[in-house]
């Protein structure tokens, strides 16, 4: 009976903090107002940061530059890099180490710390005709990989998560599978440990969303399949937009709290949840899109939150700079700190205050 108690008490502890939030924030005590800077911006224990896109792959040395000059206006200590396997070794056992040189390196001499999340598998490594977000088919064939890659960046990489946004079907191969899931992040973990054994290794980001694809289902389900002892901190993108983080969307910050709880009750209370993409589209005519005041509000709200919850540990905005000019399509609008034609936005005044 104590332990049951004790139990309650934790969830009742933990959903407070929920209802504190929506208190504070709705009372408008943090976020930014037209014509100024917000009040000051609220740092999480961990640090905050920026999660790169696949975009950032492709620029140019002088564009990477420019954004990450931006970054170091702000607070930021940390930058997401996407290690995108499926183009690095196209060809089993040979490997082009062009971009994440450039990506990781130019990062490094910004003052930033690296998270490498690790995406996608090559063409020879899935079944023939799978998307390339599908797991490879061996989960020895990404044990390998990693084993590369962290001889090559263990002098400035530390930090490794596995895939991402795994509880939706898109990167996923086309399907939501965490028993498969479990199964790659165990091997995983296990070549990362033994290679670089001060590591720490990061599970995938998992994307806002109900039902059996919500973060909560997902990893009772990992759970179930064995994953504790195989992951040194959970991660999940908890956007709030467009209606803020008050609105409780898809139920994103109950689920933050569902998960720590559900850690505890599962021995992992000592272990931190990650969230490595906050942030909110200034697509103007598309309806998840806010203005750049509204996103400015969001994504200060997001750090006040990962502050105070007492359980968040880095915590990313996504991203840097609008990838595109549309203004219907949300994903070309995440920039919080750009826009696509280097007109800085709201939410750079107000970070860098």
């Amino acid at each position: 009976m104590k332990h049951v108690m004790s139990r309650a008490v934790r969830r009742l502890r933990f959903f407070s903090i929920v209802l504190v939030v929506i208190a504070v924030l709705g009372a408008g005590m943090v976020g930014a107002e037209p014509g100024r800077a917000s009040a000051e911006v609220s740092i999480p224990p961990d640090g905050y940061g920026f999660a790169g896109g696949s975009d950032m792959l492709w620029l140019s040395q002088a564009d990477l530059n420019r954004e990450l000059d931006g970054v170091t206006k702000t607070k930021a200590s940390w930058l997401r890099v996407v290690i995108d396997w499926n183009t690095i070794e196209p060809t089993q056992g040979t490997y082009n180490w062009a971009t994440p040189d450039r990506l990781i390196n130019s990062a490094r001499a910004h003052g930033l710390k690296v998270l490498a999340t690790v995406v996608s598998s090559p063409a020879w490594s899935r079944p023939a005709g799978s998307f390339f977000t599908a797991p490879p088919t061996d989960n020895g064939d990404l044990s390998t990989f990693l084993r590369a890659l962290i001889a090559r960046y263990k002098a400035n990489v530390s930090n490794y998560q596995i895939w991402n946004e795994v509880n939706l079907p898109l990167f996923f191969g086309g399907s939501v599978d965490a028993a498969r899931y479990t199964s790659l992040l165990k091997s995983a973990y296990t070549a990362v440990k033994a290679a670089q054994p001060g590591a720490t290794v990061i599970s995938a980001g998992l994307a806002r969303s109900v039902g059996p694809y919500s973060p909560l289902s997902y990893y009772t389900a990992m759970y179930n399949n064995g994953v504790q002892g195989y992951f040194d901190a959970a991660a999940m993108h908890p956007y709030v937009f467009p209606g803020g983080i008050t609105t409780n969307p898809e139920n994103v910050i109950s689920d933050t709290v569902g998960l720590r709880n559900l850690m505890i009750a599962r021995g992992d209370g000592a272990k931190k949840i990650w969230f490595t993409e906050i942030g909110a589209p200034t697509a103007a005519d598309s309806p998840d899109g806010v203005s750049q005041v509204e996103q400015a509000k969001q994504i200060t709200d997001m750090l006040w939150y990962a502050a105070n919850c007492g359980f968040a540990g880095p915590t990313l905005i996504y991203t840097i700079r609008d990838s595109g000019t549309s203004t219907t399509d949300r994903e070309q609008n995440f920039g919080a700190l750009f826009t696509n034609d280097w007109t800085p936005k709201y939410a750079a005044s107000v970070l860098a205050g």
